[in-house]
């Protein structure tokens, strides 16, 4: 299936590994000019490397912190001078430690907020006008199934990912006049370096292995497997598609079944 998004330059943040950079690979593979983003310089300057080789398209990475106000500004501004105005955005950052109520202090949740949260927002402010000036624009959100089911183990991503699938989806009204779309990813369990570190804080609770945390994290899931990052980079790649321009306003979960919610 031709996706029609040769050409396109796309800005993937949290782009070093896991989610981010399979996503960025997706996208490239389908002919965009990638901008990966993270906060290492070496790390993400070899997944930009890693980009090229893997899809013969050229990828560029640049070293920003989602965090700082001004991280959108660079990251697009950075983009621009490479390969143009950026006409699709993946949201993305590792997301916040695990760990109950009780384990958190305010400063958590302030950084929780600034890295779950203002991060989408600061990408979007100023990737944004482009969009519009070009009448075409494909807006990805990255969060977690949390927005639907929240974690007793994960209480910062549950109390602050709700807000991006709120924010995401004000926006695609308010958007979806000027041709972009706006819409949210809520992976479940997918095989990166994020979940073996929740298999770690799990396995701290339990006394088992990290391993069999794993295997018994797999095992929860419907469809018996944990998913993989290249499922994740198909699913982004279709909603920045020209195929997926009727898609809008919506939180797509990525789970195999696992979630218990109904819609």
């Amino acid at each position: 299936m031709e996706l029609g998004i040769r050409g396109r330059v796309a800005v993937v943040a949290g782009a070093s590994a896991g989610l981010g950079l399979a996503a960025a690979e997706a996208l490239a593979a389908e002919g965009a000019r990638v901008v990966l983003a993270s906060r290492d310089p070496g790390r993400i300057a070899e997944a930009a490397r890693h980009v090229t080789a893997s899809t013969g398209e050229p990828a560029h990475g640049v070293a920003v912190d989602v965090r700082e106000p001004d991280a959108g500004d660079r990251l697009v501004a950075a983009a621009r001078e490479r390969f143009g105005d950026p006409s699709i955005l993946i949201t993305n950052a590792g997301g916040p430690a695990p760990g109950p109520f009780a384990k958190q202090t305010l400063a958590d949740f302030e950084d929780a907020l600034r890295l779950s949260f203002l991060s989408a927002v600061v990408l979007t402010r100023a990737a944004l006008p482009a969009m519009q000036q070009a009448k075409w624009g494909r807006i990805v959100h990255v969060a977690s199934t949390t927005i639907h089911e929240p974690s007793v183990g994960l209480f910062l991503s549950s109390s602050v990912r709700p807000a991006v699938a709120g924010f995401s989806k004000a926006l695609s009204r308010e958007v979806a006049a000027f041709g972009i779309t706006v819409n949210v990813i809520a992976p479940g369990l997918i095989a990166t370096d994020r979940l073996k570190e929740l298999g770690e804080y799990r396995a701290k609770e339990s006394g088992k292995t990290v391993e069999e945390e794993m295997v018994t994290m797999g095992e929860q899931v419907p469809l018996g497997r944990l998913g993989r990052p290249d499922e994740f980079g198909s699913l982004v790649a279709f909603l920045c598609s020209e195929r997926a321009a009727y898609v809008t306003g919506e939180a797509i979960r990525l789970d195999g079944g696992r979630t218990g919610f109904l819609l």
